[in-house]
């Protein structure tokens, strides 16, 4: 727990110090550059906690595994089936594990290289979209994404990857954002599910669309036998096929606590949604693609398999929330800036003992 506390100080007053010595570009969405060099700080403390732990995750000894059979391919154009061989599920993801194993079998190496290249895109991304910087670093802290990112690291990589790529969204380069969900699908094919995502999400937050989006996974959620019968359908032919009897079979949902960290902010930016536009009109594709998270995790309560899904879209309450807090008067600001401060370090406090296994912390050196 005392590193865990360690870090997010580091990553907090890393990230404020950056903040203070920036200056205003207004090429940047926020108008605000913090400085790239203190910016460093946060991102290596990141990157240095989630490299080095040893049997730490729900998942580790699942990808320990994952690595040394990748090591078992001749050479790297089997993965992509070329020659006799069946090609790999998600092949760029065991490409990276094979090229990592011609340096070393220790698979310490792919924890530490999957950490370096998702914090430095969700790091550079808030750079961008986060102000204050501070705050959206301290927000993937306290959001518990950066725990959870201890799991599922391959899909965390490409999440953080495409919340990068919100930029190409956001300014509609649909043909540059597509090229790099069809690279990140090597890596994880559900990334596939943001090529339709990037159509609903660029158009005004609450419209009709969205509304009857909204409806459609009420419904799911509601009908959910008869919903699972058809998403097992989609299913099978994805890499998350082998969860099809597990999914028949368990009933187990999302924390309901999670449910209302995620429709929290939704609220808010419902709201004070004109706010929010005369801040930044394209809040708007920001505000739709936590509505999607959120409607995931609706179906989460119902099992927490969908719950994965909502990694592609948790990561944008990251630039989300921190607006909040510079739309009213300064006091009003500086309290909520407090209470959010308070309120995220009590939950990430409260899921640590018992969500994704990241206690006991344990690192490389205590092997």
């Amino acid at each position: 727990m005392a590193v865990y506390m360690l870090n997010m100080g580091v990553v907090f007053v890393w990230s404020w110090f950056a903040k203070m010595y920036g200056r205003e570009d207004h090429r940047m969405p926020t108008g605000y550059r913090p400085n790239a060099i203190l910016a460093v700080v946060p991102l290596v403390s990141l990157i240095i906690v989630a490299g080095l732990r040893y049997k730490v995750g729900t998942d580790y000894h699942t990808y320990m595994l994952l690595y040394e059979l990748a090591a078992k391919y001749e050479n790297i154009w089997e993965i992509f089936g070329f020659g006799t061989a069946k090609a790999s599920t998600d092949p760029g993801f065991t490409a990276l594990l094979w090229l990592l194993n011609q340096i070393t079998h220790d698979p310490q190496i792919m924890f530490a290289t999957v950490a370096a290249i998702t914090y430095i895109f969700i790091v550079k991304t808030l750079y961008m979209f986060g102000r204050p910087f501070e705050l959206s670093m301290f927000l993937l802290i306290g959001m518990f994404h950066y725990y959870a990112s201890f799991n599922g690291i391959r899909q965390y990589m490409v999440a953080g990857i495409l919340f990068w790529a919100v930029k190409y969204l956001i300014n509609g380069n649909w043909v540059r954002y597509t090229i790099i969900v069809l690279i990140c699908s090597l890596f994880h094919s559900s990334a596939l599910i943001m090529i339709p995502v990037y159509f609903i999400v660029r158009r005004k937050a609450w419209s009709p669309v969205l509304g009857c989006l909204t409806l459609l996974f009420l419904a799911g959620s509601f009908l959910y036998q008869k919903f699972l019968s058809v998403f097992l359908v989609v299913l099978e032919n994805s890499s998350y096929g082998h969860y099809e009897e597990w999914l028949t079979r368990n009933s187990n949902g999302m924390n309901s606590i999670k449910i209302i960290v995620l429709l929290l902010p939704l609220v808010l930016a419902f709201c004070f949604r004109e706010q929010l536009r005369k801040r930044w009109p394209e809040v708007d594709y920001i505000v739709n693609l936590c509505l999607i998270g959120f409607l995931f995790g609706i179906l989460a309560t119902k099992d927490v398999i969908f719950a994965r899904f909502n990694i592609y879209f948790g990561l944008y309450q990251l630039i989300l929330v921190p607006y909040f807090v510079r739309i009213f008067e300064p006091k009003s600001n500086a309290l909520l800036y407090v209470l959010i401060l308070i309120c995220y370090f009590l939950y990430s406090f409260m899921l640590m003992p018992f969500d994704s296994s990241v206690l006991p912390y344990r690192t490389i050196f205590e092997r």
